[in-house]
This record gives C-alpha cells, sequence and structure tokens, in this order.
C-alpha cells in the first residue's frame, strides 16, 4: 500500500496572468489495483493576507490518510510553505513534512525521509499539490508547454517537471459532462506519465488525474462538487 502514497501525494513560476483561482470543495475518488478511498479535496483561503490551503482528506477500510499543502501567493505567485502528509493502514504509519524556509534559503524533509536542500535562487519550487494552481494558470496563459520544479520527495533533489497540452477530452461529474483540456506530464527518470483533464467550464479545476507506470495505473476522479 504505501509505495502507491507516493502517486497519491502527486496528485494530489512566473506571473503570466492576473488569474484568481477560486476556493472549491470536492468530493473525490482515488483508485489503484490495491485500494479504492473517498475523500474530500479543497482549496481554501485564510483570513490572513495571502495564506491558502489545499488539502485532502480520506478514509478507508483499512486506514486514513491526509495531505496539506499550506502557500502563499501575492501578486499571483506561489511561495510554498509546507507540505504534510499524515497516513496510516492498519497499524503502519507514515508521517512527512516539507518546509520550505525561505530565510534561510533551504527546504527541509522530515519524517520517512529525512534531508535538507538549498531552494533554488532564481526559480519556484512547488509541492506535489499547489502545483496543480501552477498548472492551471499556465493553460489558462494559452501556454502549450512549460517545466515546474519540484523536490523528489525521497532525495531532495529539485527537478523540472515538463507538461504539455497534448489533446482535448471530456470527463462527466456527478450527471455532467465537461469538456478538457489534458496535460501531460512524461517524468522519463522512472518512466511515468500523468494525464491531467483541467474543465475550462470550472475554472480550470483539475476534474481527473491517470497516471501509468511499470506497477499499473493509479486513478483519481472528480464525483461531485460542494
Amino acid at each position: 500500500m504505501f509505495k502507491y502514497l507516493g502517486i497519491l501525494f502527486i496528485f494530489i513560476t512566473a506571473d503570466l496572468v492576473a488569474q484568481d483561482i477560486p476556493d472549491y470543495k470536492g468530493e473525490y475518488v482515488f483508485t489503484n489495483s490495491r485500494v479504492s478511498m473517498k475523500g474530500i479535496r479543497e482549496l481554501i483561503t485564510h483570513e490572513e493576507e495571502g495564506k491558502r490551503t489545499i488539502q485532502f482528506n480520506a478514509k478507508f477500510p483499512l486506514g486514513r490518510i491526509k495531505i496539506i499543502s499550506d502557500f502563499f501567493e501575492k501578486n499571483n505567485l506561489i511561495s510554498s510553505k509546507q507540505y504534510y502528509v499524515d497516513a496510516k493502514v492498519l497499524i503502519r504509519s507514515d508521517k512527512r513534512t516539507l518546509t520550505f524556509d525561505r530565510s534561510s534559503g533551504t527546504l527541509t524533509s522530515k519524517g520517512k525521509f529525512e534531508w535538507s536542500q538549498a531552494l533554488l535562487k532564481n526559480k519556484n519550487v512547488f509541492d506535489p499539490l499547489n502545483v496543480q494552481i501552477q498548472i492551471r494558470r499556465n493553460v489558462i496563459a494559452g501556454l502549450k508547454d512549460f517545466s515546474l520544479m519540484l523536490p523528489d520527495l525521497k532525495t531532495g533533489a529539485i527537478e523540472a517537471n515538463n507538461y504539455k497540452v497534448v489533446d482535448n477530452g471530456s470527463f462527466e461529474v456527478d450527471g455532467t459532462d465537461y469538456p478538457c483540456i489534458i496535460v501531460e506530464r512524461i517524468r522519463l527518470q522512472d518512466n511515468r506519465t500523468t494525464r491531467y483533464f483541467l474543465a475550462p467550464d470550472l475554472d480550470y479545476l483539475i476534474i481527473k488525474v491517470e497516471d501509468e507506470d511499470q506497477d499499473g495505473d493509479t486513478m483519481l476522479e472528480l464525483k461531485k462538487l460542494y
């Protein structure tokens, strides 16, 4: 089970366009060959100026999982603050925290993987959840291919992740069929392809994610919005 958590963490740069990404709350289902779980994913704007949170909370027969990304937005730029994972399956637990310390210029991981890495001086570094806001913004801005920086959760290496608009499609949510723009990310280093389905009618919300690697297919799907 725990080998698949990294896929879920991912499922769930530049000031290109003055586009507000609104808060949302939705029920998503995550499935792969070993587990299926239903949970609530939401984007929250706090009273503190610029502070926002993306979180995913789910329970399933064998355990639970919580993933939280805290960050700030100023002038339409994302500044990552902390990324937190708390998962439990039966008696096994997995807790991880990424801390983005701008004052010291370091990114630190605590928990299952422990390391410290210097933040890039001239490029923004995202976490696996808030990067999806930047994906949405870039597509809204009309970009067809782009690169965003993300840390490897195991090693701390900050790597470029390359994205490309590859197709148009559709996906049904709660009885409504939404046209979608499909963005593909390919990671040659681990033979992995991820496809994001963005719905223009829902402010380019990511309503479906497909992930394929040597271990099989994984899916994250929006079932309804609140």
